[in-house]
């Protein structure tokens, strides 16, 4: 952090903001990682979304503008964790208010993890809470976890398929997990038909790739397998 002591990002001019519409008042407030106060726009903003959409049309929509702001250099570090300190309140705050699917959760049982190296768990929590309201059992094993702690639950609660989250390809970031954790992760699952993907600029090694689904989202600039 000590690198970005004498980074300046140029402060929003936000005394306009209380007549904006509930949606930018919300996108501005993740934008700018202002969490104080948010609850009460939150709950203004229940009377006419669901909680749902308000992450999804709303909440995710101001991130994406963070990651566009960081990725072209007009956002410092620092400032992208305020925002995302600012969504993860937002969606503590909106999960009492999501519908649960009643039931045994039979869709199907799913294992999350950060992978170890790595402490970044926002993304991955929202995963748990969307799935969790959409009738998935969710084990989340947290943060910091080896693949073989993946592994162990896998094959522990009979898991349907395996969704982890890692750091990306980039200065000052570790490649996290390693081809070695993949290349383990494939050999023992490779039965289990699981898929991987990375980026389109970065394709994985071709012992480690595999037939099955693979799920890609074009601006992912996450590890994602299934």
């Amino acid at each position: 952090m000590e690198y970005y002591a004498d980074k300046k990002t140029e402060k929003r001019d936000t005394s306009n903001d209380v007549n904006l519409p509930i949606e930018e008042k919300l996108k501005n407030r993740i934008i700018d990682g202002d969490k104080i106060g948010i609850d009460s726009e939150l709950t203004a903003a229940l009377k006419q979304y669901s909680a749902l959409e308000i992450i999804n049309d709303i909440l995710l929509d101001g991130m994406k503008t963070v990651g566009v702001l960081f990725g072209s250099g007009q956002m410092q570090l620092p400032f992208v964790l305020q925002s995302a300190e600012c969504m993860k309140t937002a969606v503590a705050y909106l999960e009492p208010f999501m519908d649960k699917v009643e039931g045994d959760n039979s869709k199907g049982i799913i294992i999350l993890a950060t992978v170890k190296g790595d402490v970044h768990d926002i993304g991955k929590n929202l995963v748990d809470i969307i799935l969790t309201n959409n009738g998935y059992k969710v084990i989340n094993l947290g943060i910091k976890c080896s693949i073989e702690t993946m592994l162990a639950a896998y094959i522990e609660h009979k898991a349907d398929a395996i969704g982890y989250q890692g750091s990306r390809y980039s200065f000052g970031y570790p490649a996290c997990p390693n081809l070695e954790d993949n290349k383990q992760m494939f050999e023992l699952l490779r039965p289990e038909r699981l898929g991987v993907e990375l980026t389109e600029e970065f394709q994985m090694v071709p012992e480690q790739t595999t037939n099955a689904i693979v799920v890609h989202h074009p601006e992912a600039k996450y590890f994602f397998v299934r």
